[in-house]
């Protein structure tokens, strides 16, 4: 039995990562005694707008890297950005459609449930071959 697990692609993960990567430093270099020019005034408003930038984007950061969908013999589980995983059966999905190298699932009320490609998923054209022997519809 084998289990296929999709990562969503996000287009913004680098720069909120970037994001999170600089009001963390931003963040250490107020909190140590290191004199840094160009502070803001008040010096107590410089952490605040590190922590206020870096809760959000860490968050979201987690969560990004957490949504999936992972493919299972009888079910699939979609586990979204924001909200409780899903289990779902295979006739819940639409359809397939496949454009190059990328590949977008839509699920029977015609929406995207998740999209991913070649390059950042391995195993994306077995997915492919599972989901169509599942009755999963295919499509150009």
């Amino acid at each position: 039995m084998r289990t296929y697990k999709i990562s969503a692609n996000f287009p913004f993960t680098i720069p909120l990562v970037f994001v999170a990567v600089l009001s963390a430093a931003w963040l250490i270099l107020n909190i140590l005694p290191i004199p840094v020019e160009g502070q803001l005034e008040p010096q107590w408003l410089n952490p605040v707008i590190a922590v206020i930038l870096l809760i959000p984007s860490g968050f979201l950061v987690y969560k990004m890297h957490r949504c999936c969908l992972t493919l299972h013999e009888n079910d699939l589980v979609y586990t979204p950005l924001l909200g409780a995983p899903r289990t779902m059966s295979y006739s819940d999905l639409q359809k397939i459609s496949t454009g190059g190298k990328s590949y977008c699932i839509y699920t029977a009320e015609g929406k995207v449930l998740i999209r991913f490609d070649d390059a950042f998923t391995s195993d994306a054209s077995e997915i492919v071959t599972f989901l169509k022997s599942k009755g999963v519809r295919a499509e150009l």
